[in-house]
């Protein structure tokens, strides 16, 4: 039974983020609180629905979906027959609240309705007291992670007589619709990921409490060099709460056969009981004050200003994972021993929770992977520092292992196997056509081609550029059907190579260097709009600069929901150059509304552009027009790849219509004339700098169509070259070649 309707029971931060998700998946979503003033007794309710609601921060993609948000309060909306078909409750973690709401829902639930707690602490076993033997064939934990949005993880705990089609429903559910990473876990303390998450915090901070190791040079050591966040481990328990820490180690600790994993943890628990408890506190193992960020001293029982950690280990460290798992496998200093021990402890912990947690140590690793955001789960790390000589040392220092690690001889995984439970994009391929460095070509589904986009962080060079325009050849003059562009990674692209320009404005030969390549782009884009049979992008995460011109170009788009798209060239001093002003022109002239329109959009284009706005989402995107309704967006983004080889098949075997070259009325001097005086007033202000309103203006040349009458014919080709002479043009400006210098020393733009 598909599941399109659901009530939330609880209206605080995790229930209302909730209501927020299912209702941005499509969902009619009724959002419901205890009553706690008679005169107004959807007060909490109410005042959750004005959050997800909010005009300035909406927790919804879109406002026009809150139509399908309603909110009430358990006593009146609790009454008669409901036709929800998934209950999600997490209000107060209290067992006799939790029970006193089961029982209302249980009266009015249909028949075939899932029940499922958001509880994080408390067994599901002793929620369940409430249901009959019926009842609980429906009942099961389904645990999102904060926030619901972004995480990707949600556990699902069934009880022993959970029904299995009740669990499949709820996976298919989370993992289809929610766009989700499922974990089925078992009713234990913690679950999986915070179970094991919390163990292995808890051990380091134990560990360097023990060994002298600072604050400061534990999160230097523990964070991405071993594949976990940046922020390391004080860092991050900064960032979820040192409470949260706390109150779980503690309750583990009280659990038979656990106290050995989970320690005392002496600053931990002295800031919890001073309430500095981490970033909801704005203190906690880190303070910022003014421009520094301040770290806890234990001694002095004050902030201090941190100090750089000198371990030398520090700097044999790189990006390859692997090759850290060797220098530390072979260390043998104080921080390369303490490394050890640390993943040493977190494997071990790890294997014994196998089939205590979860019954497939894959899900472990997907468990600290979409719920700990690490980058390799532990039994993936195993196998990058070496299954067999990792097990027999453990067995060396640590005695007798699980019984299934004693008996297993090989890996983990198998060469090329991922964590992901969708289909992966190698199953499709059937053969090979090129694997360049900056592209892949292949032939998937007997007659569709795959264009990957593969150089360096999946920036668009000049490379990529001229594969493009061969994929686009080959896929008119064979017999393709259709082809689908995509890159792997958390972003799509962002955008193009600035150490290149600043190399060519440092050389003087920015018309000798960077105009042919914007030329080759030019072209490479507008092959694939205009390209003979179908092709669709397929795009998730950043998408900005290159890498959405790139997008506006593409006859068809699939996005994933957490796509951010926008030209952001002027935030280091230029404007996009690959025709994405060009392409946003005839996106608005083209149409055939008024003139007065057509200009009132205009603008619009050039306040995102000129203030490099990026969309926070992909309806966003729809809304500053970078995506069109003619392009899909899903939830999940691990599908994107597969959902675009569909939608390329299919529009390919619908008589599919290419893009016509046209030409449109321009707006001329009039629209020019406009920006100038907004720009004017801007600059007088003092919203915007001189080399800002230097900047916006040339965008609005552009899009203006140069110093022409309005009324004039224009078409993009123009238009592009328009774009490509006040880009090199900007790029031989002091001032640009500042910002440019400036974001790649530091990552943050200059506003000179």
């Amino acid at each position: 039974m598909t599941i399109k309707k659901a009530t939330v029971l609880g209206g605080g931060v995790m229930g209302s983020q909730i209501a927020a998700l299912l209702v941005n998946a499509g969902l009619k979503v009724k959002l419901l609180d205890i009553a706690i003033d008679e005169k107004d007794p959807n007060k909490i309710s109410k005042k959750a629905y004005e959050i997800i609601t909010d005009k300035k921060r909406p927790q919804l993609f879109d406002l026009n979906f809150a139509s399908n948000l309603t909110y009430g309060n358990f006593d009146e909306d609790l009454k008669g027959e409901d036709d929800a078909d998934i209950y999600i409750e997490a209000v107060k973690e209290e067992l006799e609240i939790k029970h006193s709401v089961w029982k209302k829902v249980k009266e009015v639930a249909k028949d075939n309705a899932l029940f499922a707690t958001n509880t994080s602490g408390i067994p599901i076993e002793y929620i369940a007291k409430v249901f009959n033997d019926d009842e609980r064939k429906r009942f099961f934990g389904m645990h999102f992670f904060n926030p619901p949005r972004i995480m990707k993880l949600v556990e699902i705990i069934p009880l022993q007589d959970t029904a299995e089609e009740s669990v499949k429903r709820a996976q298919l559910f989370a993992e289809d619709k929610l766009g989700k990473g499922v974990v089925v876990a078992n009713d234990v303390p913690g679950f999986v990921a915070n179970r094991v998450g919390t163990q292995t915090m808890n051990d380091i901070m134990h560990r360097a409490e023990e060994e002298g190791i600072s604050i400061s040079e534990t999160d230097a050591l523990t964070g991405r060099s071993i594949g976990r966040p940046g922020t390391g481990t004080y860092g991050l328990s900064d960032l979820v709460g040192i409470d949260i820490a706390v109150t779980v180690t503690k309750g583990l600790q009280q659990v038979p056969g656990e106290e050995k994993f989970f320690n005392e943890t002496k600053i931990a628990e002295k800031l919890a009981e001073q309430g500095a408890l981490g970033r909801k506190t704005k203190k906690g193992f880190y303070k910022k004050e003014k421009n520094k960020i301040l770290v806890f001293d234990p001694e002095k029982n004050d902030y201090v200003e941190q100090s750089k950690p000198e371990f030398p280990i520090l700097g044999k460290f790189s990006k390859d994972l692997k090759e850290n798992m060797d220098i530390i496998f072979n260390a043998d200093d104080k921080a390369g021993l303490f490394l050890w021990e640390t993943l040493r402890n977190n494997f071990y912990y790890s294997a014994l929770n196998v089939p205590k947690a979860a019954s497939d140590y894959r899900d472990i690793d997907r468990a600290l992977i979409w719920g700990f955001n690490w980058k390799k789960g532990p039994f993936q790390l195993w196998d990058l520092m070496g299954f067999s000589r990792v097990k027999d040392r453990m067995k060396e220092e640590l005695g007798e292992l699980p019984e299934w690690i004693e008996k297993r001889t090989e890996p983990f995984y198998k060469e090329g196997e991922t964590i992901e439970r969708v289909t992966p994009v190698s199953d499709f391929i059937d053969s090979e056509i090129w694997n360049r460095e900056d592209s892949r070509l292949s032939v998937v589904n007997t007659d569709q081609l795959l264009l990957k986009l593969q150089s360096g962080n999946n920036i668009i060079s000049d490379g990529f550029a001229k594969d493009l325009i061969e994929a686009v050849d080959l896929l008119e003059s064979e017999d393709f059907s259709s082809m689908v562009l995509y890159a792997d990674g958390r972003n799509f692209s962002v955008g193009a190579n600035l150490y290149m320009m600043k190399k060519a404005h440092e050389m003087n030969q920015v018309e000798e260097l960077v105009g042919p390549a914007i030329d080759t782009l030019h072209k490479s884009f507008n092959r694939l709009k205009y390209s003979l049979k179908p092709i669709v992008t397929a795009v998730q995460g950043k998408a900005l600069g290159g890498g959405c011109e790139l997008v506006l170009h593409s006859p068809f788009v699939v996005a994933a929901s957490e796509t951010y798209i926008g030209m952001v060239e002027a935030g280091v001093g230029l404007l996009p150059s690959g025709g994405g002003l060009a392409e946003m022109s005839d996106r608005i002239l083209s149409t055939n509304h008024k003139h007065d329109d057509k200009q009132q959009s205009m603008s619009e284009v050039l306040t995102n552009i000129g203030m490099a706005k990026v969309s926070m989402n992909a309806y966003e995107a729809k809304r500053y027009g970078y995506l069109r309704d003619t392009d899909s967006i899903i939830l999940n983004v691990e599908k994107r790849v597969e959902a675009a080889l569909n939608k390329a098949r299919l529009e390919s075997e619908m008589n599919y219509i290419p893009k016509p070259e046209g030409k449109y009325i321009a707006l001329g001097r009039d629209f020019k004339a406009l920006a100038e005086g907004m720009l004017d007033a801007q600059r007088l202000g003092n919203f915007i700098s001189d080399h800002d309103y230097e900047i916006t203006l040339k965008i609005a040349e552009v899009l203006s169509g140069g110093d022409i009458p309005r009324n004039t014919y224009v078409n993009q080709r123009y238009l592009q070259k328009l774009e490509k002479e006040r880009f090199l043009n900007l790029l031989q400006n002091e001032k640009t070649y500042a910002r440019i210098s400036h974001m790649l020393e530091t990552g943050k733009p200059l506003r000179n």
